[in-house]
């Protein structure tokens, strides 16, 4: 009996899809049998160059429950329909096939290693300007400690409609983005802000304006950068259990302790999606790029995280796929025009040159917010690394 590996819920998605050529890999295989901790993606890709387009080529049986599970032991084939390369599922080998009977059946296997983006899906939190400057805020731990933990209490100020009983995330402040698109000097584009307390604790190229500049040259209209978000990572979870100003929170589980000047949010109702479809936009946004990438210095690579500066104010959904390109280098043409050169003298729009983007990876959003959004790595021939540019995903060179 055939199987799907992904039922094709839209419509319109297919054929989205289909819109490109389909490219098989030279060396792909016949048949496939899936092996426990595959993911979908790693079997599109021993198939297809481009394994985003895995959804026009999956065969639908529509006889079956669920097509759009598969399993590990189940085998998939590539077969031809009309000329055209169909993936199909053959469950039956699974289930007529010698194996070690099971109290419980496997799992079926997942778009994307869940293990990877599990934290992303609820540690950190981006919140608007408007949204940030109203949060509630440790003003002091128990004893007026530096720092406090799981089982001690805290007090928090701005939380009027609190509760007792109510579950609240405590969050620290980790960055600020600003959109620099339009700036006069400088670099354009969206820059990533580290927020700690003590700027002698941030390079200066990291830190936001200081106060001094914020309220006199930044007043001016050139240089008054909108801020478009704050990130924030969660340090752990507590409980009002006496409200008032300050409330009395119990600190519970907790990633980190808890310090006076954390945040307080509502606990978050995001729920991912079971199953991300890859597909590309119908048209990518201008100046996409990435803003910061995860537990790297130099660049980051297959299934890791990258934060990007489009959501879903610009039409992002879970499952968007990109292309990264390093932007191409100015530099001086040093031989036909070297300095002080006639030739230099006679064509200087020729004595610098723009190189080409460089290819960089495929990067897929599972987690978006309003203007800022988290995507993993897929594959990709170099590191990805911050300002790299984002194009449609059919485009590597």
């Amino acid at each position: 009996m055939k199987r799907i590996v992904m039922l094709l819920l839209v419509l319109g998605l297919a054929l989205g899809v289909q819109a490109s050529e389909i490219e098989l890999r030279e060396d792909h295989p016949r048949e496939y049998v899936v092996q426990p901790g595959d993911t979908l993606w790693d079997i599109a890709s021993r198939f297809l160059t481009r394994p985003w387009q895995w959804p026009a080529i999956w065969q639908a049986n529509p006889q079956i429950d669920d097509p759009h599970l598969i399993f590990p032991g189940d085998v998939i084939s590539l077969v031809f329909i009309g000329g055209e390369p169909r993936l199909m599922v053959d469950d039956s080998v699974r289930r007529l096939s010698p194996q070690v009977r099971r109290e419980t059946l496997d799992r079926p296997i997942t778009t994307l290693p869940l293990d990877a983006i599990a934290p992303f899906l609820r540690y950190p939190r981006v919140v608007s300007e408007e949204d940030f400057a109203d949060l509630p805020y440790i003003v002091a731990n128990q004893e007026q400690r530096i720092l406090t933990g799981s089982g001690d209490r805290t007090f928090a100020r701005g939380m009027a409609d609190a509760q007792v009983g109510d579950e609240v995330v405590i969050a620290r402040l980790a960055f600020q983005f600003v959109d620099r698109s339009e700036a006069a000097v400088g670099d354009r584009g969206t820059r990533r802000n580290r927020m700690r307390t003590g700027h002698a604790q941030v390079p200066a190229h990291e830190r936001p304006s200081s106060e001094v500049w914020q309220n006199t040259f930044g007043r001016l209209e050139v240089f008054d950068y909108p801020i478009i978000g704050y990130e924030l990572y969660e340090a752990a979870r507590a409980m009002v259990i006496q409200a008032g100003d300050p409330a009395i929170l119990l600190i519970g589980e907790g990633r980190r302790e808890v310090m006076a000047g954390d945040l307080v949010l509502p606990v978050d109702d995001f729920v991912p999606e079971e199953q991300f479809f890859p597909r590309a936009m119908d048209t990518v946004p201008e100046n996409g790029r990435v803003l910061s990438i995860t537990e790297a210095y130099y660049g980051v690579g297959h299934y890791q995280i990258v934060a990007i500066n489009l959501g879903t104010a610009d039409g992002i959904e879970p499952g968007h796929m990109f292309s990264a390109f390093r932007p191409g280098d100015t530099i001086r043409d040093n031989f036909r025009y070297p300095r002080m050169s006639r030739a230099a003298f006679q064509s200087p729009d020729r004595v610098h040159v723009t190189l080409p983007d460089e290819y960089a990876g495929q990067v897929m959003v599972f987690r978006p917010f309003e203007r800022i959004s988290y995507a993993i790595v897929l594959d990709g021939t170099n590191a990805i690394r911050i300002n790299d540019v984002l194009d449609h995903p059919d485009r590597t060179l």
